[in-house]
C-alpha cells in the first residue's frame, strides 16, 4: 500500500496516524469488514456446535450407566459387584441411573457415598422436537451456570426397552469438558479466521482494490499534470465496472490532452490572427481613405466600379473587427432579469428586417410570455437569427417570410425563428455553431454569429440548437427558464 507523501509524526503517534489513515481507506475498510464477516460466521457456528457437545456428552454419560448397569446383571459375586458398580459409576461420571419400564421406575446404579441431592435442574430430552433451539439454551445455561449444581438427564434408553432412562450427576465434570471445547473451538477458529481473512483479503485487494488504487492515482497525477504524456492510465479487458473505469479514464485522459493541444494551437493562432487583423484594419482604413479620393473621380468606370469596392472594404473591415471581438471574448455577464419576449422579438426585428425587401414577419408568441435573461443578450441573439433567416430567403420570389414562434412548457419558455428558405447545406450542419463557419458565405458572413449566439444563450442557463432544417425551411430553438 503506497502511502501520500505527507509528513507525519513520528512515534507511537506517527503509528496511530497511519493506522487511522489504513483504516479509513479501501483496504482497512475492506479487511474490518472481513474480519467482521469471518467472526459473525464463527459465532453462528459456535452456538450450534456447543449445543451439540453438551447434548453428546449428556448422551454418552446414559450410555456409559446403561452399559455399567448390563454389567452388573451378569456378575455373580455379590462383592464384586458392589466394587464394579462403584468403578463404573465414576467412569461414568453419575450418582444415579434408573429406567422406567411399563411405569415403574427400576433403579440401575446408585453412588451410596454420595451426599444427599437437595435440589436439582432438570434436563428432559424425551419429547424433544427435532430442530427445536431448547438445547442450545441448555447449553449456553450449563456454559454460564455457578459452579455445583446437579442436573437430572432424562432421554430415551439406547440398549434395552423403556420408556426413558434417567442419571443424576454433578455438572463439574461437564463445566470443565465445555470449557476445554470452547478453547479448542476459539483457537481452531482463530486459526481460520487468520487464514479465511488473508486469503479473502489478499484475493479482493489483488482483484479490486489493487486496480483501483493504481487508476486513483493515475487520476490523482493527471489532474495536477494532465499535459505530462508520461501519466498512463492503466486499461483491462475486465468487463466489470473496474474495467469501464479504467478504459473510461483512458479515453477521458486522450480526450483531455487533445483538447489541450487544440487549445494550444488555437490560442497561437489567436494570437496570429489578433496581429493581422490589427495590420489588417490599418491597410484597410488606408483602402477607405483612397477610396474617399476615387469618389470624386469624373470617370465613368471609376464612379461604376467604386461602390463594389467600397462594399468589399466594408466587409473585410467587418470581418476583422469580428474576429478580434470573438478572439478576445469580452462578451460581458449577462444580467439575469425578467425579459418580455414579445418586447424583446419586436426591438430585435424592428432593428433587422427593414434592411430587406418583402420579408413578413409572423408573429405567435404567447401572450405575457417572460423569461429570465440579459435584454441586450436575447436582442442580438433574436436579431442574428432573424438576420440569418432573412439572408436565407431575400432571392426567392415568394413565402418570404419570418415566423417567431414563442411559448411556455414545463417551466422553460422556448423561442422558435421559422423560415421557409432553402435549409443548411448537409456538409455544414454538424459544425454549424463552430467559428468561421458560415451557412451563407455568399452574403459575406463571417461565421461567427451563430457560435456567439449559443455562447449567449449558455451564458444566460439555456441552449441554442437547429431543429429542423432542409428544402421546407430552417428552424432555430432558443431554450431559457421561464420567468
Amino acid at each position: 500500500m503506497a502511502w501520500p507523501p505527507h509528513p507525519r509524526p513520528g512515534g507511537v503517534l506517527g503509528l496511530l496516524a497511519a493506522l487511522s489513515e489504513f483504516a479509513s481507506s479501501l483496504a482497512g475498510r475492506l479487511l474490518g469488514l472481513t474480519v467482521a464477516a469471518v467472526l459473525v460466521a464463527e459465532v453462528v457456528v459456535f452456538a450450534p456446535a456447543l449445543a451439540n457437545f453438551h447434548e453428546g456428552w449428556l448422551r454418552e454419560r446414559m450410555n456409559l450407566a446403561q452399559v455399567a448397569a448390563l454389567a452388573l446383571e451378569v456378575s455373580p459375586d455379590i462383592e464384586i459387584a458392589e466394587a464394579l458398580e462403584f468403578e463404573l459409576l465414576t467412569n461414568a461420571e453419575v450418582q444415579r441411573a434408573a429406567l422406567q419400564r411399563q411405569g415403574e421406575r427400576v433403579l440401575l446404579l446408585e453412588d451410596a457415598s454420595a451426599r444427599p441431592i437437595q435440589a436439582v435442574t432438570v434436563y428432559d430430552y424425551t419429547h424433544m422436537r427435532e430442530g427445536s433451539l431448547t438445547p442450545m439454551a441448555w447449553a449456553f445455561e450449563s456454559f454460564f451456570a455457578p459452579p455445583d449444581r446437579v442436573l437430572r438427564v432424562m432421554a430415551r434408553p439406547r440398549f434395552e426397552s423403556g420408556e426413558f432412562i434417567e442419571i443424576v450427576l454433578n455438572e463439574a465434570p461437564l463445566k470443565r469438558a465445555m470449557n476445554q471445547f470452547a478453547r479448542d473451538f476459539l483457537l481452531a477458529s482463530s486459526l481460520i479466521l487468520v487464514a479465511a481473512a488473508t486469503l479473502i483479503y489478499a484475493t479482493l485487494t489483488f482483484a479490486f482494490v489493487r486496480p483501483m488504487h493504481e487508476l486513483t492515482e493515475a487520476i490523482e497525477r493527471f489532474r495536477d499534470k494532465p499535459e505530462d504524456v508520461s501519466i498512463a492510465f492503466p486499461r483491462s479487458s475486465r468487463g466489470d465496472e473496474i474495467g469501464r473505469a479504467q478504459r473510461a479514464a483512458a479515453d477521458m485522459a486522450e480526450q483531455v490532452r487533445n483538447a489541450l493541444r487544440q487549445n494550444e494551437r488555437l490560442a497561437a493562432l489567436g494570437g496570429a490572427v489578433a496581429r493581422i487583423g490589427h495590420d489588417l484594419r490599418n491597410m484597410l482604413s488606408t483602402a477607405q481613405l483612397v477610396a474617399d479620393r476615387l469618389s470624386q473621380s469624373e470617370d465613368p468606370d471609376v464612379r461604376r466600379l467604386l461602390p463594389r469596392l467600397e462594399r468589399t472594404i466594408d466587409r473585410a473591415a467587418g470581418l476583422a473587427s469580428s474576429t478580434l471581438k470573438y478572439g478576445r471574448a469580452d462578451e460581458k455577464a449577462p444580467e439575469l432579469e425578467r425579459v418580455d419576449v414579445r418586447a424583446s422579438v419586436e426591438e430585435a426585428v424592428g432593428d433587422v428586417l427593414p434592411s430587406f425587401e418583402g420579408i413578413e414577419l409572423r408573429q405567435d408568441i404567447e401572450p405575457g410570455l417572460a423569461c429570465i435573461a440579459d435584454a441586450d443578450h436575447l436582442q442580438r441573439i433574436i436579431g442574428n437569427l432573424v438576420r440569418n433567416a432573412a439572408h436565407a430567403m431575400k432571392d426567392q420570389l415568394r413565402d418570404k417570410w419570418v415566423r417567431v414562434r414563442a411559448v411556455r412548457i414545463e417551466g422553460r419558455c422556448e423561442i422558435e425563428i421559422i423560415d421557409h428558405g432553402p435549409g443548411v447545406r448537409q456538409n455544414i450542419r454538424a459544425r454549424l455553431f463552430e467559428p468561421f463557419v458560415s451557412a451563407a458565405p455568399e452574403a459575406g458572413g463571417a461565421g461567427l454569429g451563430l457560435a456567439i449566439a449559443r455562447e449567449l444563450t449558455r451564458a444566460m442557463g439555456g441552449e441554442l440548437e437547429l431543429t429542423r432544417t432542409g428544402a421546407e425551411g430552417t428552424t432555430f430553438r432558443i431554450t431559457l427558464p421561464a420567468a
